[in-house]
């Protein structure tokens, strides 16, 4: 008789929101500040070279990270912990659960105002796995820990 075991998701987690918060302000200024100028404008050229410059300026610092905070992603399986980084998310980082020794949260000021924290997960051999401005991050990190020990405890 042969066992297969399949990859179930756990869970997926994303940054937390409030990166999204300059780019928006950002857009919304840029808006306020064509319509200002706009209206003042005499020449068509000016008007369309405004314009754009606010299309460009929108494209850069709103819609690109918009895309890169809705692509990016964690995904926790119950064979490892995949890491979606890059424009469209295709560069992947991967760990197995059994190379994964430890977990722990660092909070910059910024990231404990936002409720957020960075979760570092400790590999036995080669560089850490960072999950970045995670929300509840030490309540993501107890359960990673949860998940881990009953791991151990079934014999991986």
């Amino acid at each position: 008789m042969s066992t297969s075991f399949s990859e179930q998701e756990l869970a997926v987690v994303r940054r937390h929101g409030s990166a999204l918060f300059i780019p928006v302000i950002l857009l919304g200024g840029v808006g306020g500040a064509f319509f200002f100028v706009d209206s003042k404008l005499n020449q068509s050229w000016q008007h369309q070279a405004l314009l754009a410059f606010v299309f460009l300026f929108a494209l850069f610092f709103w819609l690109l990270p918009s895309i890169r905070f809705f692509t990016n992603k964690y995904e926790l399986s119950s064979n490892r912990v995949l890491v979606h980084r890059g424009l469209t998310g295709n560069r992947i980082e991967e760990a197995s659960w059994g190379e994964l020794t430890g977990v722990s949260v660092t909070k910059t000021f910024g990231l404990w105002i936002r409720g957020a924290g960075d979760v570092r997960l400790h590999r036995e051999f080669g560089a850490d796995l960072v999950l970045h401005s995670v929300p509840k991050a030490k309540r993501l990190a107890r359960d990673i820990e949860g998940f881990m020990s009953k791991r151990v405890g079934m014999g991986k």
